[in-house]
């Protein structure tokens, strides 16, 4: 048993190449370039590859380009090019919960669960519940959850409810339905994989021990394995995620990409004070670009030069709480945004009605929905049918509207109020005052034009912006207090720093930080200061 073992282990490492890739490395890009179009051009077809991802972003850009590069193939030739949960779950039948109403590597949201289980009235289940959180890493992890609640310095339940929540939860799902965490396990038991001549795993240090199992059981029938990854950037430990996998426990040879080229001197330095304190880091050197950059650190919002610096931004917190702060602040400051899935600062369809009033104002014409988009938001109505869905669909979808033609036959009661009203006059039903004020900002700091376009400002966490890059990258150094860098252990020390790692790594050209005297603050360390005081 020792032997098989062993010759096991020699196998891999002798068909398995380990990718180090620091950030803007091009780790997906030489996975891409290099690994993948070289099996392709030598006649392995898409259907004998497989390319892993955590992402669905990196998956689809990998499909995309060997597309691109090889117009002979179709998008069914490329069916491997999977995340894990998707590669897992076609092969299962069963009802799978919708992305949308499930937390993706936690279990389900609790929500869902008290409005279809009455036993759980008194169980005190909370939004995304933290007790569900953990059974999730748990199960990821392979270990007790029992063992695993006892590990958490912070606890929000005490063991019983933590128990009970459990068990609600597994009865709730026992008949009909799988999680994606299930996916897995049953994977591990029930799938039969087949032969691949390549498996190509991507952003490798974020998977965890239970989905290495089935990574594991995959190797055994392929004859060329790639990983890629960065230990440095594992920020996902929180749900059981395990970087030495990729960098200690499973055998092969290992590379570094040694070229970044996303950030000059002065980025690349202060990021090496925050990666020195990862007590557990693979050494691995690698050069910056000759280009310029800087580091600034400001004490007040409104300080940072948002609107004179060239390019993108991101502007990026450590939890939600703290996301939700830098998004109050930005709209305080007329910063038109999004995040980082496309939700815009500012709700659509206000915004569709205002584009709309301001269209008639200029005597021009507008479709039905956006018609009735906007009847929604006139405040001065005496007949209340024109809001209704019921009534619009009694209208061709190809009608047109003129102001006139609103004002004589649909109802739009407009006596007091001129086509030259503005849109602010007009459109208050729904309108809260500030919402009102923010769009006047935007229109008068962006125009229309800019407002229809995607905004160049990202706010979001850093784990949600993890792979991307930005010119400008602002960290806010506040955290709330179950995150604070002094409740950790030395492992959860260095698990912060990671995520610190990470963030400071998206900027390409400046990093902004903004500083806070809030008594949980990042892992920076004094040795930060220091830097941005030597600078000066």
């Amino acid at each position: 048993m020792i032997n098989s073992g062993i010759q096991k282990q020699k196998s891999l490492h002798k068909k398995t190449i380990k990718i180090f890739g620091p950030p803007g490395t091009g780790k997906t890009y030489t996975l891409i370039e290099r690994v993948l179009k070289k099996y392709l051009r030598i006649g392995i077809h898409p259907k004998d590859i497989a390319f892993i991802s955590f992402t669905n972003k990196a998956v689809n850009t990998a499909r995309d380009r060997a597309l691109a590069a090889f117009p002979k193939y179709d998008t069914d030739d490329f069916q491997r090019f999977k995340t894990l949960h998707k590669y897992c779950r076609r092969y299962f039948e069963e009802e799978v919960f919708d992305p949308k109403n499930c937390m993706l590597d936690f279990a389900l949201q609790s929500k869902i669960i008290k409005t279809s289980d009455t036993r759980l009235a008194d169980d005190g289940f909370l939004y995304k519940d933290w007790s569900l959180g953990i059974y999730d890493k748990a199960r990821n992890m392979m270990q007790d959850p029992k063992l695993i609640y006892k590990q958490e310095s912070y606890k929000k339940d005490n063991l019983d409810v933590f128990l009970r929540k459990i068990d609600t939860y597994e009865h709730y799902k026992k008949d009909s339905f799988i999680d994606f965490t299930d996916m897995i396990e049953r994977a591990i038991d029930e799938v039969d994989f087949p032969p691949l001549e390549v498996l190509i795993l991507d952003e490798a240090q974020d998977f965890t021990p239970l989905q290495w199992s089935v990574i594991y059981k995959m190797v055994d029938k392929v004859k060329r394995v790639y990983l890629a990854g960065d230990d440095d950037q594992g920020i996902y430990k929180w749900n059981g995620a395990d970087p030495k996998y990729f960098t200690t426990y499973f055998p092969g040879r290992s590379i570094v990409l040694r070229q970044t080229r996303r950030f000059g001197k002065e980025i690349y330095e202060f990021s090496q004070i925050i990666r020195r304190g990862i007590f557990d880091s693979v050494e691995k050197e690698y050069e910056h670009t000759e280009k310029s950059g800087t580091v600034k650190r400001y004490l007040n919002f409104n300080e940072i030069p948002f609107k004179t610096s060239e390019g993108t931004w991101y502007i990026l917190g450590r939890v939600n709480s703290t996301v939700t702060e830098l998004k109050m602040a930005a709209k305080d400051a007329g910063l038109y945004f999004s995040d980082n899935k496309g939700n815009k600062s500012f709700d659509t369809k206000q915004w569709n009605a205002i584009k709309a009033w301001t269209t008639l104002s200029k005597d021009k014409s507008i479709s039905r929905d956006q018609a009735e988009n906007m009847y929604k938001y006139i405040r001065d109505l005496k007949d209340f049918d024109f809001r209704t869905p019921k009534f619009w669909q009694n209208i061709p979808e190809t009608q047109t509207f003129t102001f006139k033609q609103l004002k004589e036959w649909a109802g739009l009661d407009l006596e007091d109020y001129e086509q030259t009203r503005p849109w602010w006059i007009v459109l208050k039903r729904n309108f809260t005052p500030n919402q009102t004020q923010y769009f006047i900002r935007l229109l008068r700091a962006y125009g229309q034009k800019t407002i229809d376009k995607d905004p160049q400002i990202i706010i979001d966490t850093i784990h949600s912006v993890k792979g991307g890059e930005a010119n400008n990258v602002l960290i806010y150094s506040k955290t709330n207090w179950p995150a604070s860098f002094s409740h950790k252990t030395k492992d959860e020390q260095s698990d912060e720093k990671r995520v610190y790692y990470t963030g400071v790594t998206r900027a390409k050209n400046t990093l902004h930080i903004l500083s806070t005297d809030y008594k949980y603050n990042y892992p920076i360390g004094s040795d930060y200061f220091v830097y941005l005081q030597e600078k000066k």
